[in-house]
């Protein structure tokens, strides 16, 4: 396992080098030199408050999808800020997964509470975005090509009806004894111990009543993502619509979901943001400039935001190193 998780890290960096060549080669250094010249910091400011308040959304968030016990959601602040930070620094997705350890080593969430949790936040995510590009795009079909308009609208429809299939057999299949799910693990593959531990959750969840909450809770997420570019690009300059910023989260689902991707999604942004923004008629000099543009904000916002959201969490809570030991769950004084 870490001969692979070696070459895999191995691969994306040389990745990461062959896409940041192409990047520094084809960029138009005029368009980002004049955008950065210029730049108001009135709009960065606000990219970074509401990553901000990303973070503290995800951390809600998590608060209400863990079942096992109550936990204060200003405890999960500083695990949401790694978590993030982790997610968009390492390749490949393996980030994400870094949720089920740093919950296990800071709060004492079981290592299978951990994965269903997690399991479950990308599943709201999925089903979110759905609604919300579905939302957008009726007013927005005569601004785009008609094969986006057609991908994205088949997007939506399978997604959530993927959801609301999902959320009808919890409502009526019964849960698994304990044995009959460890029997089943000792036989079948991984995914299905996975799908196993998100079932599990979210039918935890549904009988905490907590359905509703935590799909308001990832639609501020999501707000927040689509505001942070938003202002980023008004900050430099170089304004995008708001909803070919939604279609562009769009494109980055599957490109953010591919086994190889370089470190802090270099490339994979680029290439999302580019391909996207010159179906929709930008010159291909500026699409590319506004990408990096945007990555380098993003990049920004993840450390300082990040950062300040752990550290003042930290101060706040008057624990500058905290950690769980022995098992035990030590609340906050």
């Amino acid at each position: 396992m870490k001969n692979r998780k070696l070459f895999l890290y191995i691969i994306s960096g040389i990745l990461s080098a062959i896409l940041l060549a192409y990047l520094l080669l084809n960029l138009d250094w005029e368009i980002l030199r004049v955008a950065f010249a210029d730049i108001h910091w009135g709009w960065l400011g606000l990219a970074l408050l509401v990553y901000i308040l990303n973070i503290f959304l995800r951390a809600l968030r998590f608060a209400n999808l863990i079942y096992s016990r109550p936990v204060k959601w200003q405890d999960l602040v500083p695990v949401s800020a790694l978590h993030n930070i982790s997610m968009y620094l390492m390749p490949a997705k393996t980030g994400d997964v870094t949720y089920i350890f740093i919950a296990k080593n800071r709060l004492d969430l079981p290592i299978i509470e951990g994965t269903a949790t997690l399991l479950a936040a990308r599943f709201y995510d999925f089903s979110v975005v759905s609604f919300l590009l579905a939302v957008l795009l009726p007013f927005s079909k005569n601004d785009m090509p008609d094969w986006i308009f057609d991908s994205s609208l088949i997007f939506c429809l399978l997604t959530l009806l993927g959801a609301i299939g999902i959320l009808l057999s919890l409502q009526f299949s019964k849960p698994k004894s304990d044995e009959e799910q460890i029997a089943e693990r000792t036989l079948l593959t991984r995914i299905r111990a996975a799908w196993e531990k998100f079932i599990t959750g979210l039918r935890e969840i549904q009988g905490h009543g907590a359905h509703g909450r935590v799909a308001l809770l990832t639609a501020g997420i999501w707000l927040c993502v689509y505001s942070n570019f938003y202002f980023a690009t008004r900050g430099m300059g170089l304004p995008v619509a708001f909803y070919h910023i939604a279609i562009i989260s769009i494109v980055m689902i599957p490109l953010t979901l591919l086994p190889l991707q370089g470190f802090a999604n270099i490339g994979t942004h680029e290439v999302g943001w580019t391909s996207v923004l010159v179906a929709f008629g930008y010159p291909y000099t500026t699409a590319l400039t506004i990408a990096a543009g945007s990555h380098f904000v993003l990049l920004l916002s993840v450390l300082v935001g990040g950062g300040l959201a752990f550290w003042g969490a930290q101060i706040i809570s008057g624990r500058v190193v905290p950690r769980v030991r022995r098992g035990t769950y030590r609340d906050r004084p």
